[in-house]
């Protein structure tokens, strides 16, 4: 990310300029309505663009998305893309491994937070960071 290392500790006024900041909103977090701002950031590197989005709440950094697309792929069909949901999957645990160790699974748990792998109902996938501070996913 540009050599910027995001830390749970990060907030938002730490971000680089390359880091787009949106406004303040309320979220309705489970019974609770909260302050948030998102962050994104993106960039491209040997053929996979990485977008970064970034939930801040009250202030902390609460947790982190990370998308990576294969910019050598081309879905021509939609079917092509849907069956290739357990490749992009894969190439998001080798990321996850790659920074965490080997021993990350798709789904594991930290003294700092949790991260994993996961899909939407769009069989979009993404890594996730959620840290202890996060009031949804604890």
């Amino acid at each position: 990310m540009g050599g910027f290392k995001i830390k749970p500790s990060t907030k938002i006024t730490d971000l680089p300029e390359s880091f787009e900041i949106g406004q303040e909103m309320i979220v309705q977090i489970i019974r609770d309505k909260v302050p948030c701002k998102f962050s994104s950031y993106a960039e491209t590197a040997d053929n996979v663009e990485t977008r970064v989005n970034l939930r801040f709440e009250r202030n902390e950094l609460v947790s982190v998305f990370i998308h990576l697309t294969d910019l050598s792929k081309n879905y021509i069909e939609a079917d092509d893309f849907y069956s290739s949901t357990q490749d992009r999957k894969q190439m998001h645990l080798n990321w996850l491994q790659l920074k965490l160790g080997k021993e990350q699974g798709s789904y594991s748990v930290y003294k700092w937070g949790k991260a994993g792998v996961a899909q939407d109902r769009s069989d979009n996938v993404h890594i996730f960071l959620h840290y202890q501070n996060n009031s949804w996913a604890r």
